[in-house]
């Protein structure tokens, strides 16, 4: 099985990686003007875990010509209408496995793929981009968990959850991914929401009596929107994210904080954005998620001006 990786960052190049030291059948989609440095340098995954480093196989867009039976995609939000063009002419057949956080993403992708084809996707691992080729991986998490949405292409699912077995991270063949896309994106806007506003990790903020009132406000908000919209918090999942948001003493940092103090764009608008105008549909409180969304729009601003 020939697997397409987008990127070499946090999350492409952790999971494309693990894949390639399994010997699955890995490429990696990169820009031109990283090509060179990776290919001279590799890929390197530091973690807790144990240290490896990978030379991954790259390719540009110009040089994309087959098609893979997987597109593992891990680009940023704001990144996916140029993805999709440079996919639509070669990856018509493909399996598109998104890794992007929120759900507006897959109503794109269903408009430029086959609908049966287009899976749902979710990503549980702090994985950040230290420099060039680095990966940096904190923490105990590394699990991807993927699914097909629709009664179609089962096996071929099975077949793809067999090779992620035997990669160094957890997986999971999910039988309900919409609901998994719902309680990763709860997860997501409250640490996100939390850490870019206090500009420090989430066990920092949580140690705060006020700071974790604050998370657990934030929290409850997102959970009521997407009750609302038919998705209800399972008690496993309630579990496991009030276990990172409030027990952890791992210095965990949204990605979008990481992104902040690198002076990068973020995803502020696929992640809080989406969830102001699906509480606002159902007359729901949103005054928290609108002031992580203000946050964020004052600090894009400032990378303009």
């Amino acid at each position: 099985m020939k697997v397409l990786v987008i990127g070499v960052g946090g999350l492409g190049a952790f999971f494309g990686a693990h894949l390639q030291k399994t010997n699955c059948d890995v490429n990696f989609l990169v820009r031109e003007k990283n090509k060179k440095f990776i290919t001279e340098n590799g890929i390197k995954i530091v973690s807790d875990f144990g240290n490896f480093k990978i030379n991954p196989v790259l390719v540009t867009k110009k040089e994309l010509k087959q098609n893979y039976d997987v597109v593992l995609l891990t680009c940023k939000s704001y990144h996916l209408d140029e993805v999709i063009s440079d996919l639509k002419p070669t990856q018509k057949n493909s399996i598109i496995i998104p890794l992007l956080n929120g759900q507006t993403h897959i109503n794109k992708l269903e408009k430029a793929f086959k609908k049966d084809n287009v899976f749902g996707g979710v990503a549980h691992v702090s994985s950040n981009s230290t420099s060039p080729g680095v990966i940096q991986h904190v923490g105990k998490i590394k699990r991807l968990s993927f699914g097909n949405r629709f009664d179609s292409n089962i096996e071929f699912a099975k077949d793809f959850y067999e090779i992620c077995r035997k990669a160094d991270f957890q997986t999971i063949l999910s039988d309900n991914i919409n609901q998994d896309l719902w309680e990763k994106w709860i997860f997501i806007a409250t640490i996100a929401g939390s850490t870019t506003l206090f500009q420090t990790s989430i066990n920092n903020i949580s140690k705060n009596p006020e700071g974790k009132k604050f998370i657990q406000d934030l929290w409850e908000e997102c959970i009521n929107i997407s009750k609302e919209n038919g998705f209800e918090l399972t008690a496993e999942s309630k579990n496991l994210h009030d276990d990172l948001l409030f027990k952890s003493d791992v210095p965990f940092k949204a990605s979008m904080l990481v992104d902040m103090e690198k002076k990068l764009m973020t995803e502020h608008e696929h992640i809080f954005l989406e969830f102001i105008k699906l509480g606002k549909k159902k007359k729901l409180n949103t005054k928290l998620l609108e002031v992580c969304y203000l946050n964020m729009s004052i600090y894009q601003a400032s990378l303009i001006s």
